[in-house]
């Protein structure tokens, strides 16, 4: 299957070795659909069909500015995020589909062929990780759409929603290495076209009618974010907050949380200056929450 995803990856039609009049084994096929590759036998060959512009290396580094030979661009992987935290000479991945997307507290997500934008930019640094860069990556996002869609919002910390259905996400991993440095990577999970699989809790830029090429904002996000986390690591979070107070909705809202306590109720209070949310319960009055231990859902979205 990869020997034949790589020779095909131009979209173009190829011959292949047969076992009937398809022009393709009939069980490479049915692997191929299991997998959901769009992959048709035609005239004796085999074609690969992209649902939308394929991922274009030059085009996100032209862009984004970044070297092209940082990007990696695999037709398909487990985890664009795993791509990066595996090989500390990779500053970029795309991958038209990924079968083990990580997503926060353990959860992992399939990723449709060609449909979406699944994207991840790593670095090696000295300092401590601060926990506010997921935030930091979400607004990033927000700055870039929130002209053609004044309805978005960043769910604290990570999540990007439009009105009541999530657009995307945002997942920050860190790996230590020798010398006390720390591999990050910062993924994010993008919902772009049309995707009759993308359950009701969710929406792509297709159903808002935005019509964009990947490639195209892709750069346009890895330029933002390059641009956010230099002055991110230069003056910390609190040149963000402003930003952020056009990007909360739930601010003096009721919301659920969910933890390693359990689930359970609060109110809303306010972000602090390094990123973790004060919230109010009735058991247990003012608490802060950080990003890595909690996730939090509106009552009324």
């Amino acid at each position: 299957m990869q020997a034949l995803l790589a020779t095909v990856a131009d979209g173009l039609p190829h011959a292949w070795p047969t076992d009937d009049s398809s022009g393709l084994p009939s069980a490479l096929l049915a692997e191929a659909g299991e997998w959901g590759f769009p992959l048709y036998a035609r005239d004796g060959g085999v074609q690969l069909e992209h649902p939308a512009a394929p991922l274009s290396a030059r085009e996100i580094a032209d862009i984004g500015g970044i070297d092209p030979a940082h990007i990696h661009l695999p037709l398909c992987c487990a985890s664009t995020n795993a791509e990066i935290l595996q090989d500390a000479g990779m500053d970029v991945c795309l991958t038209e589909s990924q079968w083990a997307g990580r997503g926060r507290r353990g959860h992992r997500w399939s990723s449709p062929f060609g449909r979406h934008l699944y994207l991840s930019y790593g670095w090696t640094q000295h300092s401590p990780v601060n926990a506010a860069l997921t935030i930091v990556a979400a607004l990033s996002v927000f700055t870039l759409l929130q002209a053609r869609l004044p309805s978005l919002w960043v769910k604290w910390p990570n999540d990007l929603w439009v009105e009541g259905r999530k657009l995307g996400g945002i997942l920050v991993e860190a790996r230590p290495r020798g010398d006390g440095e720390t591999r990050l990577v910062v993924g994010l999970g993008l919902n772009i076209h049309d995707d009759p699989g993308l359950p009701a809790t969710a929406v792509s830029l297709a159903d808002l009618d935005i019509r964009v090429t990947r490639s195209t904002l892709a750069g346009a996000i890895l330029r933002h974010w390059r641009e956010d986390f230099a002055r991110f690591a230069d003056e910390g979070f609190t040149p963000f907050l402003p930003l952020w107070e056009k990007a909360d909705r739930l601010t003096g809202q009721r919301v659920q949380i969910s933890d390693a306590q359990g689930v359970r109720e609060a109110r809303v209070l306010g972000l602090g200056p390094d990123g973790r949310l004060q919230v109010s319960c009735a058991d247990t009055g003012m608490i802060w929450l950080s990003a890595g231990d909690v996730s939090l859902r509106p009552q009324h979205p």
